[in-house]
Parts: C-alpha cells; structure tokens; sequence
C-alpha cells in the first residue's frame, strides 16, 4: 500500500511540475532576470496563499499529524544559502533534476549522482559531524517546534507580532498576484500551464498527498534531504518498507514528468556539452550538501514546510532565495569581467 500510495503522489506532483515547467530555480531567478518572468513566483505565492489555510485547517481538526520542520537558525540559514547558490550553479533545483529528467534532459542524471554524494557524505559521512553540531539544539517555544502557531501562542507581545506579520504578507501576496503578468518581453511560456492553473493544480496535488500519506500511517508528504542516506542504509542493512514513501514518491516524479511531457509535447531526450554537465554535477553536489545542513529542500522546506508554518521552513526557503540572489550577481559579476 506504502508504495502504491507514494508513487500516485509523486507521479502527481511530476505530472503538474512539468506542465508548469516550476523549478524553485527558475521560480526566483525569473524574478532578478530583465525582462522579468514573474508567473512561476506567481504559482508559488498562490500555493502558499491557498495552502498555508488549508493545511491549517486539515491539522485543527484532527485529519493530518504532520512532523514539523525544526528551526536551526544557522543550519536553516547556512544550508539554504549554499543550496541556493547550488541552484545557480546547476541551473535548476532538486525536484527540477527529477522532473526534467522525465522529460528528458539526461544530464539531469549526472546532477542527481552528485546530489546524491552530496546528501550521503553530509549525512554518513566526513560532515556529518558539522550537520548534527548545527543542529543538536533547535530553537523550541514552550517546548513546541517553533512554528507561527506556537510563537503566536506565547500569549507575549510576539504573538501579536507573528499575526501582524502573517496577515500583512498574505495581503501583499494576494496585491501582488492581481498586479498581472509577466514584464512584456518575458519568455512565452507556450504550451506549458498559465500561473493560476499551475498554483491551483500544486495546491490540489499537495493536499491529496497529505491525505495519501496519512491514510498510509506517514506524517511528512515530499522531501528530497536524508533520502540518498537513508537508501545508502537500505543498501547495506536492508529493511521492510517502512520509510519508503518520501523516496518513492520522489522518484515517481520522473515517470508522472514523462506522461505530461508526451501529451504536451515538450518531450526532448537530449544529452548536454561537457561544461554543462560539470555544472550539474557540482551544482548537484552543492545542493545535496546545502539540503542534508538545512534539513530540507525547495520541497520539503519551501513546498511542504512552509504551509506548515515551520519557523524552520521559513527561514531555509528565505536563504535558499538569497542563495539564488548571490550566485546570480556572482554570475552577472564574472560575465562582465
């Protein structure tokens, strides 16, 4: 049942990415580019706007459980950092790697070999040592993992604060969502789904993920960090099926890709040029170190993390998009010179 469950969730999830073409890389780097390409933000802001409430809901009364992503400010936030700058680097994000492989980009492949050692030599490996040291001592409210709802329960002056906060960064995504559409001049984005079917279909897909993995005894839809590690485990010691719903559901992705990729027609099986796939390569081993420090990825933090209100979450997607901002002006900065 675990896997059958799992892969219906991951080939969801990799049916609606690749018909919206959403890499959390291009999501953010649109944004810096000139002429600006806003509609994958859009998609992701309308996500969060819708599922943040509905995933609130779920968890008050009582149909999901979810686990809740700690808050290690200095994993959180030197982690994303490095695996935004990753993104810069490899030119695409974790889930990207899966969902363009589907589609047929095959240098993808080199990138999730890299992402791969990234994670193991993080988590099994020679830093793993500066993971747990950055993570041994979580930031707690009133013995809760901090979350929006638990700062806000403090019954303190930051309760207020938190609530301030939320409410005026919901107004702002929703102003910001009815500004319209991409700067003229902005890539046309042809047969791929506009900005308000994408984010409705990745809040539709998330949902039912959640209540998928419930049904299943889960209490964590999507991820990428610790799955590499924990296969490594599986390898050596072996093991039931127990914990396999986040790696299935990730690798279902590629074949939920290839299906949309045939029926839109954006199917392209091509190889890469020799830099390009040492850009994968490293950039994969950047984000697979940078995801296995902050305990998450533009999945599992930024995707599923973030509707939770996972102060943890929040804080890894911010960095992550201040990865993206430095390694695109370190980019700018040597192509100038």
């Amino acid at each position: 049942m675990t896997i059958v469950l799992a892969a219906v969730a991951g080939a969801l999830l990799g049916y609606v990415l690749e018909r919206g073409d959403l890499c959390f890389h291009s999501t953010w780097r649109g944004v810096l580019s000139r002429p600006r390409e806003t509609d994958l933000a859009r998609a992701y802001l309308l996500l969060l706007l819708l599922a943040i409430p509905l995933v609130q809901v779920l968890r008050s009364v009582g149909v999901i459980d979810p686990w809740i992503p700690p808050l290690n400010p200095l994993a959180n936030i030197g982690g994303g950092l490095v695996f935004g700058v990753g993104m810069v680097v490899a030119a695409t994000c974790v889930t990207g790697m899966f969902y363009k492989f589907g589609h047929g980009m095959l240098g993808t492949a080199v990138a999730l070999v890299g992402w791969a050692i990234g994670d193991v030599v993080t988590y099994r490996g020679p830093l793993s040592s500066l993971r747990e040291d950055l993570t041994d001592a979580p930031v707690l409210v009133d013995g809760q993992t901090a979350t929006v709802n638990t700062l806000a329960g403090t019954g303190t002056g930051l309760a207020i604060v938190a609530w301030v906060v939320l409410l005026g960064l919901g107004g702002l995504t929703a102003w910001f969502l009815l500004q319209g559409r991409s700067a003229p001049g902005a890539k046309v984005r042809g047969p791929l789904w506009g900005w308000i079917r994408l984010g409705l279909a990745l809040t539709a897909v998330t949902a039912l993920a959640w209540v998928l993995v419930t049904v299943d005894g889960g209490d964590y839809a999507y991820g990428t960090s610790g799955v590499p590690a924990s296969l490594w485990d599986r390898l050596r010691g072996g093991g039931g099926t127990d914990g396999l719903w986040i790696p299935v559901a990730l690798i279902s992705i590629v074949p939920g890709a290839h299906i949309a990729a045939r029926q839109a027609g954006t199917l392209w099986v091509r190889g890469e040029s020799p830099v390009r796939y040492a850009q994968l390569g490293i950039g994969g081993l950047i984000m697979g170190v940078g995801a296995a420090v902050a305990g998450g990825c533009n999945l599992g933090h930024s995707m599923v993390g973030v509707p939770l209100l996972s102060l943890g979450s929040i804080a890894s997607t911010l960095a992550m998009i201040g990865g993206i901002f430095i390694g695109d002006r370190a980019v700018r900065a040597f192509a100038r010179s």
